[in-house]
C-alpha cells in the first residue's frame, strides 16, 4: 500500500532540489524520482532496484509467465519443436543484449552479468512469493532481467523463447537445486536428527 510522507525542507535545500536537472517533476514527485535515481545507481541497491520493477510491472511479469508455461502445455520442452533457424535468431537476440556469450569449446553460455543477476533475483522472488514453485521463479528472473538488458525492446514472443532457451539450457539447474535444497530442510524440520549421548569412559 502507498505512504504518504511529508518532508520538511530548508529554503536552500528547495532550491537546490528544484534546480535539479538529472530528474523530471516537481516538488515532491521530483523527490521521488530522485529517491529512485539514487536506488538505480547504487550498486547494493541492485536488489532492490528489480523488487520495485517487479512491483510496478506485476500485471506484465505475470502475462509474460503465462505465455511462457503455456508453451509446456503438450511437451516436457518446447526446443524439441523448434527449428535451426529460429535457434539461431534466438542465440544471435540474446548475443546483442549480452545474454549469453562464447566461452571455451560451449558455443554459448550465460554472460556473467546475467548469471550474476538471476541468481540474485531468483532468491528475491522466491522469497517474496512462498506460493510460487521454484521454476516459475526462474522464469520470472529470467523475464524481469531480459527486458532490462534489451531496455524493452524484445517482443514478448521474443522474451517468451528466449526464456526457455536460456532456462532450459542452463539456469534452470539453479531452480532445480533450490527445490531440492527446500525439500531437504522440510525433511529436516519433519524428522529432526537424534542426538545420542556418547557413554562416558569410566576411569580405572
Amino acid at each position: 500500500m502507498p505512504k504518504e510522507l511529508t518532508v520538511t525542507l530548508t529554503d536552500t535545500e528547495y532550491e537546490i532540489l528544484s534546480k535539479m536537472t538529472i530528474v523530471a517533476g516537481e516538488d515532491g514527485e521530483k523527490l521521488r524520482n530522485l529517491f529512485r535515481y539514487y536506488v538505480s545507481t547504487i550498486p547494493e541497491l541492485r536488489s532492490s532496484e528489480y523488487a520495485l520493477k517487479r512491483a510496478e510491472n506485476k500485471e506484465e511479469l505475470d502475462a509474460q509467465l503465462k505465455l511462457v508455461w503455456e508453451s509446456y502445455e503438450d511437451t516436457d520442452n518446447p526446443m524439441e519443436k523448434w527449428d535451426e533457424a529460429r535457434l539461431k535468431r534466438l542465440y544471435t537476440l540474446l548475443l546483442e543484449i549480452n545474454a549469453i556469450m562464447k566461452i571455451g569449446e560451449d558455443p554459448f553460455t550465460p554472460s556473467n552479468k546475467f548469471r550474476g543477476l538471476f541468481k540474485m533475483l531468483l532468491h528475491d522472488v522466491a522469497t517474496e512469493s512462498k506460493d510460487m514453485d521454484e521454476y516459475s521463479a526462474a522464469c520470472i528472473a529470467t523475464i524481469q532481467l531480459l527486458q532490462s538488458f534489451s531496455s524493452g525492446t524484445l517482443s514478448k514472443e521474443d522474451i517468451r523463447d528466449c526464456t526457455i532457451l536460456i532456462n532450459e539450457g542452463w539456469l534452470f539447474a539453479y531452480a532445480t537445486a533450490m527445490k531440492r535444497a527446500r525439500e531437504f530442510m522440510k525433511t529436516k524440520r519433519k524428522f529432526p536428527e537424534i542426538e545420542l549421548r556418547k557413554p562416558v569412559m569410566e576411569q580405572v
